[in-house]
């Protein structure tokens, strides 16, 4: 190299090449560091000792300035190039994992190769396969349908599955594996893509999307109005975020969403609907004729057809079994809200949380705000059509969560909502005058129609020894899920129906399973 550049050394310093800026500034830097260079060896120590000192340098001034590191990076903008090379990436990669999922025609291979090569167990008439020949399928399946197909057949799959006295496993339960396995991560893919910042989580439009993309491979929707497709998953939404996101943040994380019962609810609607199994599929959440049955409840329930709820509205709600005071509880928690948001709104803290938890709603944020300075809560409404009148109604949206909660009472979920309802004082627990001011209003209504009369002391010691709390004079949500009745005490102290299905446990326990119609009338 230096010979090469001794030789340009008398180069003609007129021509176009020697001419540049940077070629003469390179000859003038070789010919004062020739003397300088050293053995490779000693350029290598050299820049180790300059990155050494570098890091120590920076080490020095990240401890002088106590600073917490950066955890937050901020994202891309829409259009810069980080972002173009983000989504060119994620596009990328998730091509690639679809091309490794096996199809259905796959899946069809690997059941065929599975019933050639097992053995029946003349005990139980199972089909069954031991390891030698869990191994020969393996490579059958290889040669027929590939290697993306050997994920499967691996010593650890193969462990996970029960095994009898012979060491064998059931062959339909390995192919329920592989396929809901193909579901659930071709499941994860579609979300991904529509995961538009891709944080791992999915917002209510994007949970939308998905379930739009879904109708047409949906043997029960396909026939859905095109009228009522956006109703629908706005309907479908909500249940996810209802279980997904119990903290109400406006996302749900997608493990979340593919580990619930909610997906798999929605994947029943690909079986074909017969003429028997139609009473099974109208109490799906998910189903067409059970979303547009809560959009008829929900108009049925709307006299003055203003688009929401009020008290009196929402008190004809199953046939105005629901004690007043339950129904009341939104309304009266509501304008509770608004004027602790009225007198605190100007203190800095409440700007703080404002601005940092990002809310777009105020009546969201406000909710928030009551949490931290504890007062009463409650989940039944959620925006209202007056403010200067505080005539807080309940909107359709709300009306949802409503819903979600009576028909899931034993979820954790459906617990916690009704909970805050029963929470009169917003102190996170229930006393022995909580439990007799909620259940006055289901005695008075139990006396209306004619039945015996009720001791309130013997229900409430009834709470108490069902529910067993750790403090003796007090239960809180906790104590409710962990005695695995809060459900029913839930019903017992805000539906009359609800009491009066538990007062005559018993009878029902030797009634058919047939539906039955609960009279509250009846002594």
């Amino acid at each position: 190299m230096y010979n090469s550049m001794e030789e340009d050394e008398g180069y003609d310093e007129s021509s176009a090449v020697s001419s540049m800026l940077w070629v003469r500034n390179l000859r003038r830097f070789i010919r004062s560091s020739r003397a300088s260079l050293g053995s490779e060896a000693m350029l290598e120590l050299e820049i180790r000792k300059n990155l050494i000192n570098i890091f120590k340098e920076k080490h020095r001034k990240s401890a002088e300035a106590g600073v917490i590191p950066s955890f937050y990076k901020k994202k891309p903008e829409d259009g810069s190039i980080n972002h173009t090379v983000q989504r060119l990436a994620k596009y990328r990669f998730l091509k690639k994992q679809s091309d490794i999922l096996l199809d259905g025609d796959d899946l069809d291979a690997m059941w065929l190769c599975l019933r050639e090569n097992c053995v029946i167990d003349e005990a139980t008439s199972s089909e069954r396969v031991g390891y030698e020949d869990f191994c020969q399928i393996a490579s059958l399946c290889t040669q027929q349908i590939g290697p993306k197909c050997r994920r499967f057949f691996n010593p650890s799959n193969f462990m996970k599955f029960e095994k009898d006295e012979k060491g064998r496993i059931s062959i339909l339960s390995f192919y329920l594996y592989a396929m809901r396995t193909v579901s659930l991560t071709q499941a994860r893919i579609d979300m991904s893509e529509l995961d538009e910042d891709s944080d791992g989580f999915l917002q209510p439009h994007e949970m939308e999307a998905y379930i739009r993309g879904l109708i047409p491979n949906l043997a029960q929707l396909r026939d859905m109005p095109a009228a009522f497709v956006q109703m629908y998953c706005h309907i479908a939404a909500h249940k996810f975020f209802f279980f997904c996101d119990p903290q109400r943040r406006g996302k749900a994380c997608i493990k979340k969403i593919l580990l619930s019962n909610c997906l798999q609810e929605l994947m029943e609607l690909h079986q074909e609907s017969d003429g028997e199994g139609d009473a099974d599929q109208n109490d799906n959440w998910f189903s067409l004729a059970y979303a547009q049955r809560i959009c008829d409840t929900f108009l049925d329930l709307d006299k003055d057809t203003n688009g929401t709820l009020g008290k009196e509205e929402l008190g004809n709600y199953a046939d105005g079994s629901l004690t007043d005071i339950f129904i009341e509880r939104g309304n009266r928690c509501k304008q509770d809200r608004w004027l602790f948001l009225q007198k605190w709104s100007e203190i800095y803290w409440v700007r703080l949380v404002w601005s940092s938890m990002g809310f777009y709603d105020l009546m969201q944020t406000s909710s928030y705000l009551l949490v931290l300075g504890h007062v009463a809560f409650d989940e039944h409404v959620r925006h209202g059509k007056t403010v200067i009148g505080l005539a807080w109604e309940m909107d359709f949206e709300s009306f949802l969560d409503f819903v979600l909660a009576l028909e899931n009472k034993d979820t954790p979920e459906g617990l916690a909502y009704l909970f805050r309802c029963l929470d009169l004082h917003g102190r996170g627990y229930l006393t022995t005058a909580d439990i007799h001011i909620l259940f006055r209003y289901v005695r008075e209504k139990w006396i209306q129609v004619g039945n015996y009369e009720l001791n309130t002391d013997d229900v409430r010691d009834e709470i108490w020894d069902m529910v067993r709390p750790v403090h003796p004079l007090r239960i809180t949500l906790a104590d409710m899920l962990a005695c695995k009745q809060g459900g029913t005490i839930a019903s017992m102290l805000i539906d009359v129906r609800g009491f009066w299905a538990h007062d005559n446990r018993e009878n029902l326990l030797q009634e058919d399973e047939e539906p039955l119609e609960i009279d509250t009338t009846r002594n």
